[in-house]
């Protein structure tokens, strides 16, 4: 008995020996600068996104103010287009959806989507509503595209909820509320990233476990990359709800620009995983062997596969949901081809877990 656990010992002092000196390979040690990765997604694509964001966002608060303050036809297509503009961006903003983002619940908060239009509508008569719940679908930019596209048949009806209508007082008010929130939020992500020392947390927070910066963006390249695939397509063609289509529930249903949010938000998903044009998650993979470098090539084949897939479809999504849906649904499983490589086989060679809870609705 004794001598067994002196062979135990021993053996385990030989193993850590081994593993100080390097002779015992570690799967999850790789000769690559993390902090010079990260340093490339803050300066190239984290800041400058949310920058960018918060420009969008305060042109489109003035553009509510004008519209507020002289409801006419000009106005009212000066604030739809700042409130696309604003839309656009927010898709790259997205994938980054950590640290400071989180804390205000940002994705949840500007574009939980389908709009709860019953919801929404409650929220204006009774002049009563939380914002702050981020599980409510009433608010942030699908709210904007229902106030701004959906509460009439026409740009002249719509400027009589805001004008002549019983109820105008109480449309502008939550025109003006949805907005403010939007703002606040967004100000807030902005001013930690850029002022608030998070780039530095951010940098410097190396390492392979839950919660270090490469399984942040791992696990955010997934999540968002799933909300593309499943709810801006999957959702509404019916492939997830037995073939019952569902063109009413596109992202941007009223203004009908569901397809060219969709392209910029997966455009900013390769983006997020090619590091733009710096050291990114593709370099990462390429320095742990030759597997990771076979699976980069094929995660890179399958972005552009997955491009060309939504290039087949038009504007607004809802009609082609309706009379094309043969295209949508293959343009879902187009996009889907690249899940097993980012959600498993990638986190695997990495050494990252996957930490989000899946929605109960995604088949993958």
């Amino acid at each position: 008995m004794k001598r067994s656990v002196i062979y135990t010992f021993c053996l385990f002092i030989t193993c850590c020996f081994a593993a100080c000196d390097g002779t015992d390979d570690n799967p999850c040690d790789v000769d690559f600068d993390q902090k010079v990765m990260f340093q490339n997604y803050a300066n190239q694509l984290i800041i400058p996104a949310f920058t960018n964001l918060k420009t969008e966002v305060d042109l489109m608060e003035t553009a509510v103010n004008d519209f507020v303050a002289t409801p006419n036809i000009t106005n009212l297509s000066n604030l739809k287009s700042a409130w696309l503009s604003a839309y656009k961006v927010w898709q790259k903003a997205s994938p980054y959806n950590f640290g400071p983002a989180e804390t205000v619940f940002l994705r949840n908060s500007l574009n939980n989507f389908p709009l709860n239009i019953e919801e929404v509508n409650n929220n204006i008569q009774s002049g009563s509503y939380d914002f702050n719940l981020p599980d409510a679908f009433d608010k942030g930019f699908p709210a904007l595209d229902y106030l701004l596209y959906g509460i009439g048949s026409d740009d002249n009806t719509i400027i009589e909820k805001y004008t002549t209508d019983a109820d105008a007082s109480k449309y502008i008010q939550y025109l003006t509320d949805v907005t403010t929130d939007i703002k606040t939020r967004v100000d807030h992500t902005y001013t930690e990233w850029q002022t608030g020392g998070y780039d530095d947390t951010f940098n410097n927070n190396i390492g392979t476990a839950a919660g270090s910066s490469l399984s942040l963006l791992v696990n955010q390249l997934n999540q968002n990359y799933e909300l593309i695939k499943r709810d801006k397509i999957g959702i509404p063609s019916g492939v997830l709800t037995l073939s019952n289509t569902n063109a009413e529930l596109v992202e941007a249903y009223f203004g009908g620009q569901s397809l060219e949010l969709a392209k910029i938000a997966l455009e900013a998903a390769e983006n997020m995983y090619l590091g733009q044009n710096g050291v990114g998650l593709d370099d990462y993979l390429e320095a742990i062997n030759d597997e990771g470098k076979t699976l980069n090539t094929n995660i890179k084949a399958q972005f552009v596969a997955a491009k060309s897939s939504l290039n087949t479809l038009s504007d607004p999504l809802s009609n082609d949901v309706t009379n094309n849906n043969a295209a949508v649904i293959s343009a879902y499983n187009e996009l889907s081809k690249i899940l097993v490589n980012i959600k498993t086989n990638m986190p695997s060679l990495m050494c990252i877990s996957i930490t989000y809870i899946d929605n109960a609705s995604d088949s993958d």
